[in-house]
């Protein structure tokens, strides 16, 4: 206990400093260790210098990156790489300048979250931790990311945080795990949420894409893969697939950088299994639903809700039994 409390004055004492760019090492926790060099304490957290970005760096190279600038309307993952420092995701294209790396919108009370133009809803954070960095039990880096958010109507965006009427509260904690050994950088997204001042029932409806997804490098599109516990989904032409998984992973033979990620539902989520939505025309595409263009979802006032995700990226391909066994050690712990 008493080394835990020198590694969280550090942790403070760096957090308060002035500078442009902080940077936590985990190398700093290694006065709470009597081991030598590890693994853990090869990961870092660096910030932009107006503290709107979130850089997670492993042996100097980025493994993730959050950003939450005030001037957009959501926050989101602009990019989760593998541990051989490439990464297969795009944020946002031409095409679509809403569509983020890896992003959660839906739609609340039919205020639209997911895209960002006049009139849409706007996830406003409203308080942001300094990542913590430590290991987990089985010794692997790990960082955790905690935001309080406020989703606010449009014509709420800009009132004071003590004002501002939010449609929902979130708690969201991000928790990205390294595994060197199986070469895995692991993401799991949870947010809890509450219903916020602004009403006393929230009806969330949305497209069938709607959820959390991922948008790919625009190289990688006629690469795409989609795999699921059945196989692979009939993307032909234009067709898209939406259909209940425990799991759907795309990958990507690129020459040289092989890479697989995958996207997992905790059945704990309202409705258990996620539909997943896929497509490869225009443009490959993967999301997570909860089936909100079929069936709503209402909640009410005093009523708490969660949902669980973990995103996995390989710097391999990997088979659909692999995935699958992935898919059962996690079933939506942290790790």
């Amino acid at each position: 206990m008493r080394y835990n409390s020198v590694c969280h004055s550090l942790v403070r004492i760096f957090w308060s400093l002035p500078c442009g760019v902080w940077v936590l090492v985990l190398g700093l926790l290694g006065l709470c260790s009597n081991s030598g060099a590890s693994a853990a304490e090869r990961l870092a957290a660096e910030s932009s210098s107006r503290l709107t970005q979130w850089t997670i760096t492993y042996d100097g190279k980025p493994v993730m990156v959050y950003d939450f600038d005030p001037q957009k309307f959501k926050p989101f993952v602009k990019a989760l790489n593998t541990l051989s420092g490439y990464g297969v995701l795009r944020d946002s294209p031409g095409d679509h300048l809403h569509h983020h790396a890896l992003m959660y919108g839906i739609r609340v009370n039919g205020i639209n979250f997911w895209e960002e133009t006049t009139g849409c809803g706007v996830q406003k954070v409203v308080e942001t931790s300094a990542p913590e960095i430590s290991k987990n039990e089985a010794g692997q880096p790990q960082a955790r990311l905690v935001q309080l958010l406020y989703w606010l109507a449009p014509e709420d965006a800009f009132l004071p945080n003590t004002n501002a009427p939010a449609l929902l509260i979130e708690r969201r904690t991000l928790t990205l795990t390294l595994n060197p050994k199986q070469r895995e950088t692991a993401l799991h997204w949870k947010s809890e949420f509450e219903v916020g001042s602004k009403t006393n029932v929230v009806t969330l409806t949305g497209a069938n894409y709607h959820g959390l997804g991922m948008r790919f490098l625009r190289e990688l599109d006629p690469l795409a893969v989609h795999l699921t516990p059945e196989g692979t989904p009939d993307l032909a032409g234009s067709r898209q697939d939406v259909s209940a998984h425990r799991w759907e992973a795309v990958a990507f033979d690129s020459p040289g950088k092989p890479a697989t990620i995958a996207l997992f539902g905790a059945a704990s989520n309202a409705r258990g299994e996620a539909r997943y939505f896929s497509m490869k025309t225009p443009f490959a595409y993967l999301s997570a639903t909860q089936g909100l263009d079929g069936e709503a979802l209402v909640y009410r006032r005093g009523e708490r809700f969660e949902l669980n995700y973990l995103v996995t990226i390989h710097p391999e391909l990997k088979s659909s039994e692999s995935l699958a066994e992935r898919g059962r050690q996690w079933g939506g712990s942290s790790q």
